[in-house]
């Protein structure tokens, strides 16, 4: 248990080397509280951050010793303050474990209200969002978590219970069921007959590859891939793009506002292409060619070390 805290013992931890330890959050709001949903996102609009303090669990305050205590208490201090009216699950280790692998989460609640929880599956995500492993755990074993509080605990999650075996866990979250997403990865390339007629085995194959690659997406989203940028003799710039459709359902497009940025983040170029009806059905990606015509062109040297192009909103 804890085994994270030998790195922190000895000397005063910096913050960096805290956050270090700390994955990404998984967060809720604190519906168990007596405030409503509603009054808890308005709360979170007009106040600042909440910075939570340690709060140890009986058996947890009998086993460790003051320094670890102390170290506990510094990190619970300087992770990152969480919006008013929520709970989240911080973790800072994982580590094998004779039935599996083990644990080590805080438990924060930054409403002004405390908070108890009960029977809730927890899971484990590594890589590129991709889940090892998922399992009902009774959360009501850590008590009563006070306001504006963070309370260390551990979960032994069992290796009956592995969903993918002999896999590298890095960049690994422990996260609340409910609070993910999906992730879905729209890898299989589809081409207009044009592009099949047009391109050559190589190009295609460079394609399939990098729609392969690309990480996933939330399921039902639609995301755009910048893949190729050139300026052609005329002077127009032709973009490849990468429509990536994470739905269930296949999606039509007849009108697309784009917005192209070079690397200082400045326009490049923007307009309102006609697609006719481009389709690009449920769960797969499809290339497509945007030219920038030269009077839509706003910036003479963009900088295209890097790129990118975006749907404009509203």
């Amino acid at each position: 248990m804890l085994s994270f805290l030998k790195n922190l013992l000895g000397n005063t931890p910096t913050r960096d080397e805290v956050r270090q330890h700390v994955q990404e959050e998984s967060i809720l709001p604190a519906t168990d509280t007596e405030q409503s949903h509603q009054e808890s996102l308005q709360e979170s609009k007009t106040q600042a951050g909440v910075v939570t303090a340690l709060s140890l669990h009986e058996t947890w305050e009998s086993k460790l010793s003051s320094q670890e205590k102390y170290a506990l208490s510094f990190m619970a201090q300087e992770l990152e303050p969480l919006q008013e009216g929520h709970i989240s699950l911080a973790g800072t280790s994982l580590v094998p474990h004779d039935a599996g692998v083990e644990v080590t989460a805080f438990i924060r609640n930054s409403s002004d209200r405390p908070v108890r929880l009960g029977e809730t599956t927890l899971v484990v995500l590594f890589g590129d969002q991709q889940l090892f492993t998922r399992q009902v755990f009774d959360l009501s074993e850590i008590g009563e978590i006070p306001p504006r509080s963070a309370r260390p605990w551990s979960f032994v999650f069992e290796r009956e219970h592995f969903l993918q075996v002999d896999v590298l866990l890095v960049n690994w979250k422990v996260a609340f069921e409910m609070a993910q997403k999906k992730m879905v990865l729209p890898q299989q390339l589809e081409l207009e007959e044009s592009w099949i007629k047009t391109l050559s085995d190589e190009q295609k194959n460079s394609l399939i590859e990098l729609a392969k690659r690309l990480p996933s997406i939330k399921e039902g989203e639609v995301n755009i891939q910048s893949v190729q940028v050139r300026r052609d003799q005329d002077g127009s710039l032709n973009v490849m793009l990468l429509i990536r459709n994470g739905s269930t359902q296949s999606l039509s497009f007849e009108k697309l506002p784009l917005v192209l940025h070079d690397a200082t983040g400045e326009i490049v170029a923007q307009g309102l292409f006609e697609l006719g009806s481009l389709t690009v059905n449920a769960n797969t990606s499809k290339p497509w060619l945007f030219i920038f015509p030269p009077e839509s062109i706003q910036k003479d040297e963009p900088d295209f070390s890097r790129w990118k192009v975006s749907v404009p909103q509203g």
